[in-house]
């Protein structure tokens, strides 16, 4: 998967087919974007995955951008917590939210 900063976000100001928010524990969002059917994961200058506390701010970045779609993902670690082996996909939860320009924020 690909990486981009929120100054090279910025500078290019792409059009976003999807914003997508992945949510690990109760407030910990980290965010991807699919922009031209690449992946990416915004990350901060030294390279790590940006991290955020609510659906709110981890959208706030985005307001000014061109986003077609955004969707919350939750994966559930039921599988692993009762010591069952992984089920890619099978305990993930999609759910189209509101985009950046239509939050009343």
């Amino acid at each position: 998967m690909k990486s981009m900063t929120l100054a090279q976000l910025g500078a290019q100001q792409p059009a976003l087919k999807l914003l997508r928010l992945r949510s690990f524990d109760p407030d910990i969002y980290l965010v991807e974007m699919v922009i031209q059917d690449e992946t990416y994961r915004l990350i901060d200058a030294l390279g790590r995955p940006m991290a955020f506390r609510s659906q709110l701010a981890a959208k706030k970045p985005f307001k000014g951008l061109s986003v077609d779609r955004a969707e919350l993902v939750q994966e559930s670690a039921y599988d692993e917590m009762i010591g069952q082996p992984l089920r890619s996909g099978r305990n993930t939860l999609r759910v189209d939210i509101a985009r950046p320009k239509d939050d009343l924020s």
